[in-house]
C-alpha cells in the first residue's frame, strides 16, 4: 500500500529481498578481451608521445 511520502518498504522477511546472488539459469557475462587490447595499445602510444617528445 503507498504511503503519503513513496511506496510502503519491501518485507524484510521476503526470502527474494536478501537473495543477492545472480541467478544460475542466467549465462555468465562474456569477457570482453578486446578492451584490455585496446587499453594496452592506448597506454603504449601514450608512452611513446611522451618518450618522443623528450627528445
Amino acid at each position: 500500500m503507498p504511503t503519503p511520502v513513496g511506496p510502503a518498504p519491501r518485507d524484510p522477511n521476503d526470502p527474494d529481498f536478501w537473495d543477492w546472488d545472480p541467478p544460475d539459469d542466467r549465462p555468465m557475462a562474456r569477457r570482453h578481451p578486446w578492451r584490455a587490447v585496446v587499453a594496452a595499445v592506448v597506454v603504449v602510444a601514450l608512452l611513446l608521445l611522451v618518450i618522443l617528445n623528450l627528445f
